[in-house]
């Protein structure tokens, strides 16, 4: 797709409208790209978009819910430990958001019921093991044992 082109989806020209957002905001944009976001805009209706996106109901929602294992469709790639440990910081900065809408704060709540975000920070931990260098443990354990000679030799 082209710069110029208009997405198909109405999740695209949301996304492409963001982008064009974005662009009008940053300082280090050029008058004319700013321009050409501006008329980029008008032709994305995004607000059109957004009804349309509505419109065609929940399936798109569990998208954004990569983590669910009930929707495995709406996002097929295996999600890290370490983004279902964020995704499950995003419920919980949530629930403490007075911002967030009593039936955001549900949301929250449910979605973390369902997660298993210790189960990540178990996995993560396992992985993490699995990665210290065998020359940094084995200087690791010298630096220990003379710590320990220096102790007892006090």
């Amino acid at each position: 797709m082209s710069s110029h082109e208009i997405p198909d989806t109405p999740e695209g020209r949301i996304n492409a409208a963001r982008g064009y957002k974005a662009a009008l905001h940053n300082p280090h944009v050029h008058d004319e790209a700013k321009q050409h976001a501006r008329e980029m805009l008008d032709k994305l209706n995004e607000e059109e978009a957004r009804v349309e996106l509505h419109a065609e109901g929940g399936a798109h929602h569990a998208e954004y819910h990569r983590h669910r294992a009930s929707v495995p469709e709406a996002h097929p790639r295996h999600l890290s430990p370490q983004e279902r440990i964020n995704s499950a910081r995003g419920y919980k900065a949530a629930i403490d958001n007075p911002l967030v809408s009593a039936e955001g704060k549900e949301h929250a709540r449910q979605m973390l019921k369902e997660m298993e975000d210790e189960e990540a920070r178990q996995e993560l931990y396992r992985q993490q093991e699995k990665q210290k260098s065998p020359v940094r443990v084995a200087a690791g354990l010298r630096a220990w044992v003379l710590l320990a000679d220096l102790a007892d030799a006090d």
